[in-house]
């Protein structure tokens, strides 16, 4: 016996847990795994929940897909929380997992700003898409910090934690390095996403709301996708089953008539992104290398939205 508890340490040092501590994990018992986040977990999820959270799941990819959707889809689930609170219950673990998603998917389903020939917003740092996004990242923080009073959880689970020194290292590196070979690339790359374009990268001043926009939009993504979803899904489909959902509902959200390339590739890259990234969290138990790498690939998105040339 006390060998397999010292394996098990052992896997739990290398795979998931700093420290982890087998102490009352038994097959029968909730324990809270440190380093996990997230409400305590059992070693046998109960089948109705997982049911309950793939129904929810595929109705989240749903409203994902058809935009007329999201706003109806996250009233609902806005309804299903007021309705628990006022009998007295907790809130919904998995309505805390997916309302962060729920909301940010209803923002971007109304019109974003978009600057015309006649409009210069390319320099302006409180441009309309800055602040579009900004207002995105505000949405998403607000929910998660509503649902963590409401006793969800914690921000320190989520991974809004100060990262070890390696992380922090690595991420400043990815980002410095990410961040132009984005901006000179993203004509090429973007073209997957928005068809044939031109940046003007040359316009040193958009670089202040370039990183506005970017660093809101990752924020957002990653907090909702990679911190609410990943984390607060995993008691009802487990740790490998939550990161594959928000990987998923990540991969869906990036349809729709903004894109003008072909769908498939684009929602299996950014499904594969969104796994991987689940992964990076979870080991790493910080968002800081992942905001890091997403805040430098978004940068040329402000580009095409406020600083676009014709093909």
């Amino acid at each position: 016996m006390a060998y397999g508890v010292s394996a098990g340490r052992r896997f739990l040092r290398a795979f998931c847990c700093p420290h982890p501590d087998l102490t009352g994990v038994t097959t029968r018992s909730a324990a809270r795994l440190p380093g996990m986040g997230g409400p305590a977990m059992t070693m046998r999820r109960p089948r109705g929940d997982a049911l309950v959270a793939i129904a929810v799941v595929g109705l989240l990819s749903l409203a994902a897909i058809v935009h007329p959707v999201r706003p109806i889809f996250a009233l609902a689930l806005l309804v299903w929380l007021v309705a628990a609170r006022r009998r007295g219950g907790r809130v919904p673990p998995i309505v805390a997992a997916v309302l962060p998603v729920a909301l940010i998917l209803a923002w971007g389903a109304l019109q974003q700003p978009v600057a015309t020939p006649a409009v210069d917003w390319c320099a302006d740092p409180l441009s309309p898409p800055s602040l579009w996004r900004l207002a995105e990242a505000g949405i998403g923080l607000l929910a998660v910090l509503t649902l963590v009073i409401g006793g969800a959880g914690s921000l320190r689970d989520l991974g809004l934690r100060r990262p070890s020194r390696r992380v922090a290292i690595a991420s400043v590196l990815a980002f410095v390095v990410a961040g132009p070979m984005a901006l000179f690339g993203g004509s090429i790359l973007g073209g997957l996403f928005f068809g044939q374009f031109e940046l003007d990268v040359w316009r040193f001043g958009a670089l202040v709301p370039a990183l506005l926009f970017a660093a809101s939009n990752a924020l957002a993504e990653e907090l909702a996708y990679r911190g609410a979803m990943r984390v607060w899904l995993v008691p009802a489909l487990g740790i490998v089953g939550a990161n594959l959902a928000q990987a998923v509902v990540f991969g869906f959200a990036h349809t729709g008539t903004d894109f003008d390339g072909p769908m498939a590739p684009v929602i299996v890259a950014m499904v594969a992104g969104g796994f991987i990234g689940g992964v990076v969290a979870r080991r790493t138990g910080s968002l800081a290398f992942l905001l890091a790498v997403h805040a430098a690939a978004d940068l040329p998105i402000y580009y095409y939205w406020a600083c676009r040339l014709p093909a």
